[in-house]
């Protein structure tokens, strides 16, 4: 039961970065707006597109909630261009990684593999070499306070069809969480911690697993 809910949980997850921004799926319930930064949260902005565009890795625990409650644990590594891996805590047998084109989601206990091109979700522009949040995107939404700052993104040509998120704390400014909610509404939150940046990652932790490419009768 328990390992069949997480796969509920992982699934909703691989959904909401598919369809968040593709539009094919239905429209939020609130339409994206764009809003006009004051001068300080357009230095703030700069600010966190300097802070992502120098992170070279980063590897950090993280708990991941859906939004009918269910929660799931695991480790997250990034490293530019394009390389991700959400590895998840047992009982869960789900694993997601990028290697720089495709974003593939892995089920070991059934032994299924799924891919998508990176560059279609929204987590791509985060592993981006050089990263722009100013490039197809406009921010929709931010929240300041003394304990963080929120800016919510949408896609310039569909601003309807899904946001991403991004937390931070400040002083230092540190990456915190994101919040992706798809077209239908199904949000799909990531916090962070025990986060570090610019670590030594082996690219071997971004492949796919053999298994996955040999048949049998093949070794």
């Amino acid at each position: 039961m328990v390992i069949c809910t997480k796969r509920v949980v992982l699934v909703i997850m691989l959904a909401t970065i598919s369809y968040c921004f593709s539009g094919e799926n239905g429209k939020a319930d609130t339409k994206g707006k764009i809003v006009a930064l004051s001068e300080i949260q357009q230095n703030n902005l700069n600010r966190i597109e300097k802070y992502l565009d120098e992170i070279v890795s980063l590897r950090a625990k993280f708990v991941q909630v859906s939004s009918n409650g269910d929660i799931s644990n695991g480790i997250f590594w990034m490293k530019k261009p394009g390389f991700f891996r959400f590895q998840y805590d047992p009982p869960s047998q789900i694993l997601i990684i990028g290697d720089g084109t495709f974003l593939s989601y892995i089920d070991h206990e059934i032994e299924e593999i799924r891919h998508m091109f990176l560059s279609s979700t929204p987590l791509g522009f985060l592993a981006n070499k050089k990263v722009n949040l100013k490039e197809g995107m406009v921010v929709s939404k931010v929240e300041n306070s003394l304990a963080a700052i929120r800016y919510t993104f949408r896609k310039q040509s569909e601003p309807d069809s899904g946001s991403i998120t991004l937390v931070f704390s400040d002083k230092p400014l540190k990456i915190r969480k994101w919040v992706v909610v798809d077209a239908k509404g199904i949000e799909t939150e990531v916090t962070f911690s025990d986060l570090e940046t610019d670590v030594d990652i082996e690219n071997i932790t971004f492949e796919i697993p053999r298994k996955f490419f040999v048949k049998d009768g093949d070794e």
